[in-house]
């Protein structure tokens, strides 16, 4: 290989390296992997005439049915499902069982046999996480068929850690509710149990506030009635939907429908930032009133970006309201508006989640999102704070995920190696330290012409990742292994309709030289697993095609179409390289 590999395929090559341990069984693919897992030996056999019986109430009763669906859905298979009890369940039944103790309301068990496939849990979201475990055991194989077999195992699991998110972008590109639903379903079969839904921002505020209309008008916007229908659905799923606002900045959206709330000595000012008045205080008591009424969550996501203080600083009317209050400096202007948006989060039953900004910012009860990963966290650990783990560069799944052309530099884009690298609680900490480091956070900021397909395929498989680092302990996680069961986990999507990128393992190409009428062309791709298979006379390539092993040099008239297989059979889409068009230009 030459010496001219660029920046990115460097990083590409270093995440690439290393097999991990040895490969597990093929028919147990679960993502995430769980804490612990025993094959027993042997496999227990799901057909129509099956019986899945639930014990516990109402939550067991439900979680049979979700498992029931999702196995008709990939597999064509529908037992019947009927109450019972563990004891009197019939032989070759699968039991769902509620009841007992737990420390973690997420773990569960299961237990399979020739015998029976039981599903144990304290708590209905540990249930509900053990049925998906168990779907992905009954559809390692994609295909309908009148019996499923599911491989005797013992499995005992629950999650590294307990917020584990993903931030979806409605400000700048509204969705459809039935998306989020669907987009929410998808979260859920990787035990995503967090959507950070971000209604605010400068581009458009989507949340309907009765007190406030002119908020959303003549937007598309989420009603009382929508909100609701995605924050229940989503409690089925095990789902915690945080509402995302935006403050002090990113106001513009607001601003502009209520110029009295804008930082600025005259009603049209291009200010995007909230004044300190009171009458911007009732207008946050009524947003929050109205978001208590929706969202049970906990939490409110404030945002809190470290933005631009200038408007303040300019504002005849902000300074006077600072000399008023004694507040000495614009820093001190954003402390007092935490401390003032704490006490209404308080008033309504709710703590703040924020960016970084809000540490040290007057709000001592808040949890921090960092975007700085550990750099960003380990200061709010020290000072007790809470502290979700995220990263502007490594979990901003807005950025592609793979090189947009042969010149791209490390950063362009974000792989999936990457994101399966990325460590939120590394073991070198302290356990004090790591206990605060409560969750994992990736962010799907979103364009204003872009669209539904292109959130599903930039959040999917890389939220595949983002769930084994959050869930699975470090110990466990194999990134070799890991794409083994990614293949696998592609499967079940193209079951659901689950529209996915398929980047990892598309095949690129690099120039290498140029001499004459011929071009030395390189391709490489970005997970290892799998060969890349080309052709060079314009037909498809198969998994029986020519086996790329080194440098090609082609005339400039080839155009040149490759695809990576595995086992026979294709990881990814073809890649069609016309040498004379697409690399006619640029720096080798």
């Amino acid at each position: 290989m030459t010496s001219r590999l660029t920046a990115a395929f460097w990083v590409l090559l270093c995440l690439a390296a290393g097999a991990g341990a040895a490969e597990r069984p093929a028919e147990i693919s679960l993502i995430p992997w769980p804490a612990s897992v025993t094959a027993q030996g042997g496999s227990f056999t799901l057909e129509a005439q099956t019986q899945i019986v639930w014990e516990g109430g109402e939550p067991a009763r439900t979680t049979a049915h979700y498992f029931g669906e999702l196995l008709e859905r990939t597999r064509g298979v529908r037992p019947v499902i009927v109450p019972g009890t563990v004891k009197d369940a019939p032989k070759r039944s699968v039991v769902f069982a509620l009841g007992g103790s737990s420390a973690d309301p997420e773990a569960y068990q299961i237990d399979v046999t020739s015998r029976l496939a039981l599903v144990s849990a304290a708590d209905a979201r540990g249930l509900f996480n053990g049925a998906v475990t168990l779907w992905q055991l009954a559809s390692v194989h994609s295909y309908v068929a009148p019996e499923v077999r599911i491989p005797a195992v013992r499995i005992d699991d629950a999650p590294r850690l307990r917020w584990r998110g993903l931030l979806l972008d409605s400000a700048r590109q509204y969705q459809t509710v039935e998306f989020i639903k669907r987009y929410i379903d998808v979260m859920a079969l990787h035990k995503l149990n967090v959507l950070h839904w971000h209604l605010v921002d400068d581009q458009a505020w989507r949340l309907q506030v009765p007190k406030y209309p002119k908020l959303t008008r003549g937007l598309s916007s989420y009603s009382e009635a929508d909100v609701r229908e995605v924050v229940m659905h989503a409690a089925t799923r095990n789902v915690m939907v945080v509402p995302g606002l935006e403050m002090p900045g990113h106001a513009k959206a607001a601003v502009t429908a209520y110029p009295l709330l804008r930082a600025a000595d005259a009603p049209g000012g291009a200010s995007s930032l909230y004044n300190i008045e009171e009458e911007t205080f009732a207008f946050f008591d009524a947003v929050f009133a109205q978001v208590a009424a929706l969202f049970p969550a906990p939490y409110i996501h404030i945002g809190a970006d470290d933005v631009p203080k200038d408007p303040w600083r300019q504002s005849n009317s902000v300074q006077a309201r600072m000399r008023e209050l004694g507040i000495v400096n614009e820093a001190g202007v954003q402390r007092y508006f935490f401390e003032r948006i704490g006490q209404l989060t308080q008033k309504h039953g709710r703590r703040i989640v924020g960016w970084d900004s809000i540490f040290g910012g007057g709000v001592p009860d808040s949890t921090i999102m960092t975007a700085h990963g550990l750099d960003g966290a380990l200061g709010a650990v020290a000072s007790g704070h809470d502290v979700i783990v995220s990263s502007a560069s490594l979990l901003s799944f807005d950025r592609p995920q793979a090189a947009p052309n042969q010149y791209a530099k490390a950063g362009d884009f974000l792989s999936l190696a990457e994101v399966y690298r990325f460590d939120p609680a590394p073991a070198a900490l302290s356990a004090q330290d790591r206990s605060r480091l409560i969750g994992v956070h990736a962010n799907v900021w979103t364009r204003t012409d872009g669209n539904e397909q292109e959130i599903e395929s930039l959040t999917f498989p890389r939220a595949a990742a983002l769930a084994e680092i959050g869930w699975t302990p470090p110990s466990e996680q194999r990134w070799a292994d890991f794409q083994q069961r990614l293949v696998t986990m592609m499967g079940r999507y193209s079951r659901l309709g689950v529209r996915f990128s398929d980047a990892a393992f598309r095949a690129m190409a690099i120039k290498r030289g140029e001499s004459g009428d011929r071009v030395s062309i390189e391709l490489a791709k970005q997970a290892p697993l799998g060969e890349i298979r080309y052709t060079v006379n314009g037909a498809e390539p198969t998994g029986r095609s020519t086996v790329y092993m080194d440098v090609l040099e082609v005339p400039k008239t080839t155009v040149i179409k490759a695809a990576v297989f595995h086992n026979g059979e294709p990881l990814s889409r073809t890649t069609s390289i016309d040498v004379r068009s697409d690399f006619e230009a640029g720096p080798m």
